[in-house]
């Protein structure tokens, strides 16, 4: 039975969800395919980029929140339905922005409407997963981050190398195509989605009961469901935020500076090579969360699944701060995208495992945590513009940040042995 109701929440549930992430992470990362030519074009200089990028993460991190509390009030259906048609308005207006203010106003609005979508798959999954199949199913979504790379960095690439159709400025072009399925993905999302498993018409009620057993076979606290200033006393909760900073600060500044990074490498001579040579450290990123996940699932084990992977890919990162700029480089970069995928994919099952919150993790919880995530990606590229800028390479930026992925190691690897 447990074979069966996986196979049917991977297929009906997990594999749209990823879909989803997969062009959510495109409308988030396609600005760095975009970010020379757009720099050039409009007259921005390498602070102001990262600044834009930046601007994105804080409208995530001020309406994170307020999107939890709308999910919990619309429900699955409206949430998503408009959410998804804001990111697709972003996406029309970044092909038509003209200035740095509107560069951040576009990314601002982008952030605003992608806020809760984290927090609310993380959410939604919980509702459906029980713990014996969380990590995996949580890898299975994140899986679209990188694949997202990894298919939409030559896609990236080959959109801003063709002759478009309508005359416009090929990174233009780009943001106006990758626009349009967020618009159709809107309506069908709102169509599809339900919020438990007791409304969904591909489970049968053998399979709704085996999940309600596997839920209830959770051991119970005889105690009211604790409130806010009882779970912000939890030390757990500050350890996986703290953690989760750490991992995304190092994460997103990769993700979105890569492309340039290999431009200076030297080793890609087109728009093309230079998205699919980017695409290599989220390949492995990819295989880091399926691998990572699987084998924490089977050995019941999350903290040590966690803090390895991360420290790895902080010590690989350094390495490449030291090393001329080559394929070296490239390589150390893709075990990096390994360890953080590996690290990523069973993080989120870590506030269960510890029991944040009691018998199920509180939405406010995941958000708040997701929420610290998010600060890194406002910290990570304002940080590496900054970095880069001042120093003329990439070298000093690699070495900041790949420091932060090897602190995650300690922060949520050593704890008190009651807590396991």
């Amino acid at each position: 039975m447990e074979s069966r109701v996986w196979a049917k929440l991977a297929l009906w549930l997990i594999v749209p969800i990823a879909l989803l992430t997969f062009v959510n992470s495109i409308d988030r990362v396609n600005v760095s395919y975009a970010g020379s030519a757009m720099s050039a074009d409009i007259g921005l200089s390498q602070n102001q980029f990262g600044q834009g990028v930046s601007m994105f993460f804080l409208a995530y991190l001020l309406f994170q929140y307020p999107h939890v509390r709308l999910l919990k009030v619309w429900g699955i259906k409206a949430w998503l339905f408009v959410s998804m048609l804001l990111w697709a308005a972003s996406g029309f207006w970044m092909a038509h922005i003209e200035s740095a203010y509107e560069f951040y106003a576009a990314r601002f609005l982008l952030g605003m409407a992608e806020a809760g979508f984290a927090p609310g798959m993380t959410w939604l999954i919980s509702q459906w997963a029980p713990p014996a199949l969380r990590a995996r199913a949580m890898a299975g979504a994140l899986v679209a981050v990188p694949l997202s790379m990894v298919l939409g960095g030559p896609l990236c690439g080959w959109l801003l190398g063709i002759d478009n159709p309508l005359d416009m400025t090929a990174w233009r072009y780009m943001f106006l195509i990758i626009a349009i399925p967020n618009l159709a993905l809107a309506f069908a999302a709102a169509a599809y989605f339900v919020d438990s498993p007791s409304k969904a018409r591909w489970l049968t009620d053998k399979e709704r009961t085996w999940l309600e057993t596997e839920f209830n076979r959770q051991p119970k606290i005889d105690a009211p469901e604790p409130g806010v200033r009882e779970i912000v006393r939890d030390p757990w909760l500050w350890r996986c935020c703290a953690t989760w900073l750490l991992v995304m600060t190092g994460s997103y500044a990769l993700a979105f500076w890569l492309p340039q990074l290999v431009r200076q490498l030297q080793i890609g001579d087109s728009e093309f090579m230079i998205g699919t040579l980017s695409a290599l450290p989220m390949l492995g990123l990819a295989i880091g969360l399926m691998t990572n996940g699987r084998r924490s699932d089977r050995n019941g084990e999350r903290l040590l699944h966690t803090g390895i992977p991360s420290a790895v890919a902080g010590l690989a990162m350094l390495m490449a701060a030291f090393l001329q700029p080559g394929w070296p480089v490239l390589a150390l970069l893709t075990l990096t995208g390994f360890g953080i995928g590996a690290a990523q994919g069973v993080f989120w099952a870590i506030p269960s495992a510890v029991r944040i919150g009691g018998d199920k993790v509180p939405v406010g919880a995941i958000a708040l945590i997701s929420m610290f995530g998010t600060a890194g990606g406002i910290v990570g590229p304002w940080l590496t513009g900054i970095l880069v800028e001042g120093s003329g390479s990439f070298s000093l930026a690699i070495g900041v940040l790949a420091s932060l992925l090897v602190i995650a190691f300690p922060v949520i690897a050593l704890r008190p042995k009651s807590r396991t």
